[in-house]
């Protein structure tokens, strides 16, 4: 990396990384600095300017350079078109630009939607979609619930509709959430780790345990350093660098471990970056993680919004 962890770790822990004074945070080490937006829609976000603007100033305060969206499929399934387009150019007219990214639960309606979405559109396209497709759960797996969402993301990015000369979206970042690399019931699978390798162009990780702005040294079978051992070893073989985004939970309600206090005003009160530095921090130190230089820590996600406006208002 070009900057030491540790050098970064003492600067952001002496100065305010808020945006209160127009600065932007120390952000050396996260260029990536995401959240995602639960019920944009449902919520009633999407339409209503105050709740909108509040939203944007939330994320500029805050230092966050991405939003990923939910209830796309949704919105646009009733009609809000307009809205969305609106919306995606009120955040990329923010200085700084805000990149959005829509979440896809998959490759039915909401795909469709979102695809049309695309015809005849010159701006007010997303930057990225993300996954949403948990195929390590349940009933689901990677050849028929993930593979067909790939395909269609492909498709988006590089494939050009007919009668057209260019993709719809030919700059659009695929942005892959991964909670397990593996079907259910079975082991860890490089094959799995190989796919994801060569058709991301950013992997979210998820990093949900206790304290977890500290490296986890477990090595239980879905930890992230077994995780991040294994997109390493796919990199290697592939000879591709992967780029990596560490996923922060704070949902308060989540059945997977959080950490709200972590960030809250009325707790620890850490900013959003200060759990990223301090994780990548132990990250450049640990023996545990091999074949490093075919991973890129490109920086962090928070889920989810009002969670984390709750944390720090």
């Amino acid at each position: 990396m070009k900057y030491s962890t540790t050098i970064l770790l003492t600067l952001i822990l002496f100065c305010s990384c808020d945006d209160d004074d127009n600065s932007i945070s120390v952000g050396l080490l996260a260029e990536h600095r995401g959240v995602y937006i639960n019920d944009f829609y449902h919520a009633g976000i999407l339409g209503n300017s105050t709740l909108e603007d509040d939203l944007l100033a939330w994320v500029d305060e805050n230092d966050f350079t991405d939003i990923y969206l939910y209830n796309i499929g949704a919105a646009l399934g009733d009609g809000l078109d307009n809205n969305l387009r609106a919306f995606v150019n009120k955040a990329h007219n923010q200085d700084p630009y805000v990149s959005v990214s829509f979440v896809s639960a998959g490759f039915g309606d909401s795909f469709t939607e979102i695809e049309e979405y695309h015809d005849g559109r010159k701006d007010s396209k997303p930057d990225g979609i993300v996954s949403e497709i948990e195929f390590w759960n349940g009933s689901m797996n990677f050849t028929d619930d993930y593979v067909p969402w790939i395909d269609k993301v492909n498709d988006l990015k590089f494939t050009p509709p007919p009668g057209q000369i260019a993709p719809l979206n030919a700059d659009i970042t695929r942005q892959f959430y991964i909670g397990k690399i593996k079907d259910p019931g079975m082991p860890p699978s490089l094959t799995i780790a190989k796919e994801l390798v060569m058709h991301h162009d950013e992997i979210f990780l998820t990093n949900y345990h206790t304290d977890a702005w500290q490296l986890s040294s477990s090595t239980a079978e879905n930890s992230i350093v077994n995780k991040l051992n294994l997109l390493a070893q796919a990199g290697m073989e592939l000879n591709k660098t992967v780029n990596i985004v560490i996923l922060f939970n704070v949902y308060e309600m989540s059945p997977s471990p959080e950490i709200w206090d972590y960030f809250a005003t009325t707790g620890m009160n850490n900013e959003f970056e200060n759990a990223f530095v301090e994780w990548a921090a132990e990250y450049d130190e640990s023996t545990d993680i091999t074949n490093k230089e075919f991973l890129n820590l490109k920086g962090f996600g928070i889920y989810r919004y009002s969670d984390a406006k709750n944390a720090r208002p």
